[in-house]
């Protein structure tokens, strides 16, 4: 038998439904909260902001409109949509989401309905599980991301928390147990009053719709205690630019990065050194870029030649050729690198 809802529970769950109702943002799958929307919104919303994810999200939903589209993509055409929005192993474990629920539905399985099921697709976790469940199904299930982890700290004054954030997690499957609310709505206000009002510094509680049920409010930003300043680790690379020219089109050399390298996957400039003969081509430019990557920050050099003639017979087949006008997918790093080298070129 499940506890009867605490007082504070009920005023909660009833009072962020309501302000929920009233001042959610229009975003687009919300709109149609169909469950292959709501899978894709979420892998996206991953570490990434709202704004930066809607017009991404618009692209893959035009261009691949049903779950079975996506799975008959190949990985350069995911990566090519999803260049820039990083994190690149959430666009892998998309792809292979998509193949696995496409395979349920070729079996006549439809797509996943409980956590459980949902939990065996890959890039899936727990967070994931319980927003596409109670978003796209109403089904009363918990959610747990930054923004919860956030209201729920302040709203109990949760100091410190577990690896697990265990407390959190309880709070969470209480609350969205309350009777006479529903779960796609109320998840869904935790998540929003933490992104726009809650917010980690300058949070606005004069706008909070439980902020007489809030036993943090005088001190909202000592909850939860404040994670300890990132250490960054430097990092040097070297990487070779290498361009040709036919018929007044220019077209760069790239590489896939292998499996256990970070974008695994993606096209990339090959390493300093790796394409032997090249040295003695025509050296154009030389620049650095710089970019960081959760807790490291990496200083790229390049060296960018122009291979023609014989040179190009020095060039392995491990890579391909590609227009500078229409590359593939490539990460941050790689772009920015392009951009400082049309600055040159012209």
């Amino acid at each position: 038998m499940k506890p009867k809802p605490t007082l504070k529970q009920i005023a909660i769950a009833g009072e962020l439904s309501r302000w929920f109702k009233k001042n959610s943002r229009d975003l687009p799958w919300r709109r149609n909260p169909e469950p292959y929307f709501v899978w894709l919104s979420e892998i996206m919303l991953q570490q990434t902001q709202v704004a930066t994810v809607i017009p991404y999200f618009n692209r893959f939903i035009t261009q691949f409109p049903k779950v079975e589209d996506l799975a008959r993509a190949s990985i350069d055409e995911v990566y090519q949509l999803w260049a820039g929005l990083g994190y690149y192993s959430r666009a892998r474990n998309l792809h292979k989401g998509a193949q696995a629920i496409a395979a349920r539905l070729a079996n006549n399985q439809g797509f996943p309905q409980t956590r459980a099921e949902w939990l065996e697709i890959p890039g899936v976790g727990e967070y994931t599980a319980g927003a596409i469940c109670s978003i796209a199904y109403n089904q009363r299930e918990a959610i747990v991301d930054g923004n919860v982890v956030r209201v729920l700290s302040r709203l109990y004054r949760i100091e410190k928390l577990d690896a697990k954030k265990e407390a959190i997690w309880e709070l969470a499957r209480s609350l969205v147990q309350v009777p006479k609310t529903s779960p796609r709505v109320f998840n869904q206000a935790m998540m929003e009053l933490g992104a726009t009002v809650c917010r980690p510094k300058n949070p606005d509680c004069t706008q909070c719709p439980v902020r007489k049920s809030c036993a943090g409010k005088a001190h909202p930003e000592k909850f939860p205690e404040p994670k300890a300043k990132k250490v960054f680790k430097r990092i040097e690379e070297e990487k070779w630019i290498l361009l040709t020219e036919a018929k007044n089109e220019r077209s760069v050399f790239l590489r896939s990065n292998p499996e256990g390298k970070w974008r695994a996957g993606l096209w990339d400039f090959p390493d300093a050194g790796s394409v032997p003969g090249v040295t003695r081509a025509k050296l154009m430019d030389q620049f650095s870029v710089n970019y960081v990557v959760t807790t490291h920050k990496v200083n790229r050099k390049h060296q960018v030649y122009h291979v023609g003639g014989a040179h190009l017979k020095n060039v392995p087949i491990q890579g391909k050729w590609f227009l500078l006008d229409d590359l593939p997918g490539v990460p941050a790093p790689v772009r920015k690198a392009i951009r400082s080298l049309n600055r040159t070129l012209k």
